[in-house]
């Protein structure tokens, strides 16, 4: 297999996992199930009442825009995660029709700061913004997903080099999530797809190289300054997920167990680790590895785009169906092939 056909992988898994969980997040399986009359398998429009409803089937949500404009900024800087290349992607941002609708805590905390942006999101208020004092850890509100959501471009810059792509997400995460739980996960996203890169590559050594990067990314990230926050560690429940998701032989009952065991929320040590789980289940197929997450219920577009940018490195684009890719550049104005092509160059 080809660099150029796992490249292209993981933006198809990542950006299908992106779209088809954006019509099932924050319900639980029971309401996924009466709602659809019964498992996601394709793309849906949102519903109404969820934070995807202004998108149409198969759009993607913030897990993959912010992604691919990282990864376009990236390149345009050398393919450095400098705090240009962020701040320039992160302007596109804000520029995004749906911005408000898509926004978590931690990244409108980032564009508060950075850019003075104050609209309001539809995704709550951040704890601490009506205080009059400050609150010692930031009310451990931060550690958040959103950073591990959107870096698989410091993998993809960095194929089959683990402590690249966990320096190069380090440097994506700070800017959005300085932290060490944030950083942690973000980590272990990083090194996992870069190991999917690796000629010998194997579901063992992926998970190996996730928790390595999970442990690694919060030793550097301690070093190099970022806030201390109280949380559970990401690389301690990567390992609980994985040992759940393997003694599954079908998904529909590991999303039971990972669901009530590890969590599937907003805090990066329940959606990392269980897109950690879900892969180690589905270790055969990203299909399934995506399918699995977009039913887990709760923060379920995040953990399908991350288990599908793993999963899709794993085993490359041809592994998904031709109307995955078809469908998400007709729905995003995408070209993927393109933006694959100038990655491998």
């Amino acid at each position: 297999m080809t660099h150029y056909d796992k490249t292209l992988g993981c933006l198809i898994g990542a950006a299908a996992g992106d779209a088809m969980g954006a019509a099932t997040e924050v319900r639980t399986q029971r309401q996924i199930q009466a709602l659809f009359g019964g498992w996601v398998t394709t793309f849906q429009k949102p519903p109404a009442d969820t934070f995807g409803r202004c998108n149409e089937a198969g759009m993607c949500t913030d897990d993959f825009i912010q992604a691919r404009y990282i990864m376009e900024a990236m390149l345009a800087h050398g393919g450095q995660a400098t705090p240009a290349a962020m701040k320039q992607a992160f302007q596109r941002w804000l520029e995004y029709p749906f911005y408000a609708n898509f926004t978590g805590p931690t990244t409108r905390a980032a564009m508060k700061a950075i850019f003075n942006d104050t609209r309001e999101s539809l995704q709550g208020e951040l704890e601490g913004d009506k205080q009059s004092v400050q609150i010692i850890n930031g009310g451990n509100a931060a550690a958040t997903n959103g950073s591990a959501m959107k870096i698989w471009p410091a993998a993809l810059l960095h194929p089959d080099n683990l402590d690249d792509a966990i320096q190069c997400a380090l440097d994506i995460a700070r800017f959005t999530h300085n932290n060490l739980l944030a950083m942690s996960g973000s980590a272990a996203v990083a090194a996992a797809v870069s190991e999917a890169f690796s000629q010998s590559a194997s579901t063992e050594s992926i998970i190996a190289a996730g928790i390595y990067g999970a442990d690694k990314g919060l030793a550097l990230a301690d070093a190099q300054g970022a806030q201390e926050i109280a949380g559970p560690s990401v690389g301690r429940r990567i390992e609980l997920a994985v040992a759940i998701g393997k003694r599954h032989r079908s998904w529909q009952t590991a999303i039971v167990e990972l669901s009530d065991l590890i969590g599937t929320g907003l805090h990066v040590s329940e959606a990392v680790p269980a897109a950690f789980g879900l892969f180690a289940c589905c270790a055969d197929s990203p299909v399934d590895a995506i399918i699995s997450a977009v039913n887990i219920g709760n923060d379920t577009d995040t953990i399908a785009a991350m288990a599908g940018a793993i999963a899709g490195a794993r085993h490359g684009a041809a592994a998904f169906p031709a109307d995955y890719l078809a469908t998400l550049n007709r729905m995003n104005n995408f070209s993927l092939e393109a933006l694959a092509s100038q990655i491998v160059t």
